[in-house]
C-alpha cells in the first residue's frame, strides 16, 4: 500500500473552498436592502386610508346624493343597432340561439355553411339589440337576451337546412324565433320546418279543389244518370216482350 501511494500522486486539497454565504441566512430578521432597492420599494408600497368605520360621521354622510352612472354615446354602437334593426326589418326568419363553450374551430364551419344557404350568424349584445328595437314592434325580444347572443337571420324557407346545419354543433341551441313578424317557441319551429313548400301547398290545394269539384259534378248527375239506366232498363224490358209476343203469334200461325 504504501509503494501504491509513492507510484500515485497525492491529491493536493484546496486551502479555500468557495461559499455562497458564510452563515446561514436570517429569514425572520433579513438584513437592510442597499439605498437604491430600498428607495423603489418606498416608492412602489401602496397606501391605504383609513377603514371606513373610523371616519366621523360628517364625512361618512353623502347627503342623501345617490350617484348614477353617466351613459357615454358611443357612436359605433348606434352604428351596430341601426344594423342590428335592418337585420330584423329585411329578414322574414329571425332565429335566437343559446350558445354554450364552444371554439372557433368548430364555429366556423356551421358559420360557412349558413352564409352558402343564404343564411347569417350574427353577434349582438344585450345594450345592442335594446338600442335597435326600442320602440319597434321587436322590443319583446329583450327578455331573451342577458348577455351577447347569436341570432340567425334569413328566409323562412330555409328553416329545414337550419335544422340540419345546426345538428352537427350541438352547442348551439335554438330558443325561439321570428317567422313572418310571429314569435314562436323551438316545438313551433320545427312543426315549421317540418311543413312542405308553398308550391307544394298548391299543388294540395287544387287537387283538394278538383277533387270537391268532381265530387259535386258527380252528385249532380247522379239523378241523371240513374234516370237514364231505369228507362234503358224500361227499354230493354219492352222489347223483350214484344219479342217474345210476336215468336208465340208465329208458332201459332205455323200449326
Amino acid at each position: 500500500m504504501a509503494s501504491l501511494n509513492k507510484v500515485l500522486l497525492q491529491p493536493q486539497l484546496p486551502l479555500l473552498t468557495a461559499k455562497r454565504f458564510r452563515g446561514k441566512i436570517n429569514i425572520q430578521r433579513p438584513r437592510m436592502p442597499h439605498f437604491e432597492k430600498q428607495l423603489l420599494i418606498d416608492i412602489s408600497k401602496p397606501y391605504y386610508g383609513p377603514p371606513k368605520y373610523k371616519l366621523p360621521e360628517v364625512l361618512r354622510c353623502d347627503k342623501g346624493e345617490k350617484k348614477t352612472n353617466v351613459e357615454i354615446d358611443n357612436p359605433f354602437e348606434r352604428i351596430l343597432a341601426s344594423e342590428c334593426l335592418n337585420w330584423f326589418n329585411t329578414s322574414k326568419m329571425v332565429v335566437f340561439l343559446h350558445v354554450n363553450s364552444i371554439s372557433m374551430e368548430d364555429k366556423t364551419p356551421i358559420f360557412a355553411t349558413l352564409v352558402k344557404n343564404n343564411m347569417h350568424l350574427r353577434t349582438y349584445g344585450k345594450k345592442i339589440v335594446s338600442m335597435a328595437t326600442k320602440g319597434t314592434r321587436y322590443e319583446a325580444v329583450n327578455h331573451l337576451f342577458t348577455s351577447h347572443q347569436n341570432i340567425i337571420f334569413g328566409q323562412p324557407e330555409n328553416a329545414s337546412k337550419m335544422f340540419k346545419i345546426l345538428k352537427k354543433a350541438p352547442q348551439l341551441v335554438v330558443m325561439a324565433g321570428i317567422i313572418q313578424d310571429r314569435l314562436m317557441s323551438k316545438n313551433e319551429l320545427l312543426e315549421y320546418s317540418q311543413m312542405p313548400s308553398l308550391d307544394v301547398a298548391r299543388s294540395q290545394l287544387c287537387s283538394v279543389l278538383d277533387s270537391a269539384g268532381s265530387s259535386v259534378v258527380g252528385l249532380l248527375n247522379r239523378s241523371q244518370q240513374t234516370l237514364v239506366s231505369h228507362l234503358e232498363q224500361h227499354v230493354e224490358s219492352t222489347n223483350s216482350s214484344n219479342k217474345d209476343g210476336a215468336k208465340e203469334k208465329a208458332d201459332g200461325a205455323d200449326s
